[in-house]
């Protein structure tokens, strides 16, 4: 890996002669990690381990999934959705989380990597890691109305600890791109109009020469957006309490601010929260249709919390107590309850990708509306 980012830093035409290559590389491993993902987020939020048991299962009859059965879209097609030996049905999103994980890989590595581009940016890897875990954060939310802390406290640690290298590594990383730095030392002298207009449209945009980063530009970005994303929306929830009397906004949603802050800088921060409210007013029609038919979640996993059966060759008694412990917890796990809204995180999320994959064009469109 070390050789590969030293190539691709170095040689300006191997990102465009192994572009598509890499396209389908990162694809590829999307579609492996969703799968995992599926297991975290059925495990997460009932407090059980991702790694004990080690492989998937089946709940009906506890048969462990074998490798050629748990091939992420494959498995599944080829089986029909079910168990290889007692003929359980999976919930198709299990497939579907896996497919969604691949083509957001690959949206985020163009996104952060356009056609054309000269470097590869190692930010592209935190990235990465940063959609993880708004997608595993948004099915836990859609769920059980939970962000794990593991998500957004530690998802927060890492987006500090990941700029400090992005900062040093990459010719001009994208961090830089969502403010307040270099261009708040740059432009420090205008009005308060024209420092916006600049933090609007962004270092590249405004063509500052590369010298204009410093290393440091990015850890300094990613400590000012996450403080920014959190009172941001800590600012909304007291201000909602104070108009509703009741609890506007879920903690969870104002740490995970703080992890879109620290990702996404100042300035995305703000984009994001005004697409998660745009996409919430469009899709909140759809969404309290269907949650309101839906009185608990499909599982998404081979683990889904059905109940223990006798089987055909396989008494009750024989299933592994290990299968019998997860499942027990799983039938007592709270269920959520019946609402007519859907939570605010999946929006968030949602929002925060879209900035993600096109700021560029959104800051183009910002610095139009503001002309």
């Amino acid at each position: 890996m070390t050789h590969l980012l030293a190539t691709t830093q170095g040689d300006p035409t191997f990102l465009q002669e192994f572009y598509f290559f890499l396209c389908v590389v990162v694809f590829l491993f999307g579609l492996f990690l969703g799968s995992f993902y599926n297991v975290c987020i059925y495990r997460i939020p009932l407090g059980l381990s991702v790694n004990r048991p080690r492989r998937s299962f089946c709940f009906r009859c506890g048969s462990q999934i074998r490798w050629y059965d748990n091939l992420p879209i494959l498995s599944y097609l080829l089986l029909r959705g079910q168990c290889r030996q007692c003929g359980a049905r999976f919930s198709p999103r299990y497939l579907a989380v896996e497919l969604l994980t691949g083509i957001v890989f690959l949206a985020v590595f163009v996104g952060t990597n356009p056609p054309g581009s000269e470097a590869f940016q190692v930010a592209t890897l935190w990235y990465l890691a940063f959609a993880s875990l708004l997608i595993v954060g948004t099915f836990t939310d859609i769920d059980h109305w939970i962000i794990p802390d593991g998500v957004t406290i530690w998802g927060t640690f890492a987006a500090l600890a990941a700029s400090i290298p992005i900062g040093l590594i990459d010719q001009w990383p994208l961090l830089t791109e969502f403010g307040p730095f270099p261009l708040l030392r740059e432009y420090w002298d205008e009005d308060l109009f024209t420092i916006m207009l600049a933090l609007s449209q962004g270092p590249q945009m405004l063509d500052l020469p590369p010298e204009a980063h410093r290393w440091w530009d990015a850890p300094a970005n990613a400590a000012i957006g996450a403080a920014f994303g959190f009172s941001l929306l800590y600012s909304i929830g007291v201000i909602g309490k104070v108009l509703f009397r009741k609890d506007a906004m879920g903690f969870g949603d104002v740490k995970l601010f703080a992890l879109i802050g620290a990702a996404l800088g100042m300035f995305g921060s703000l984009l994001t929260l005004f697409l998660a409210c745009l996409l919430g007013v469009i899709g909140g029609g759809v969404g309290m249709i269907l949650s309101a038919v839906r009185e608990n979640p499909s599982s998404v996993l081979q683990e889904s919390p059905a109940l223990l059966e006798e089987s055909p060759g396989r008494p009750l008694e024989e299933v592994p107590p290990a299968v019998r412990r997860l499942e027990e917890i799983a039938r007592s796990a709270p269920r959520p309850r019946s609402v007519h809204h859907l939570p605010f995180g999946p929006w968030i999320a949602l929002g925060a990708l879209i900035v993600l994959i096109l700021h560029q064009p959104l800051q183009q469109l910002v610095a139009q509306w503001l002309f």
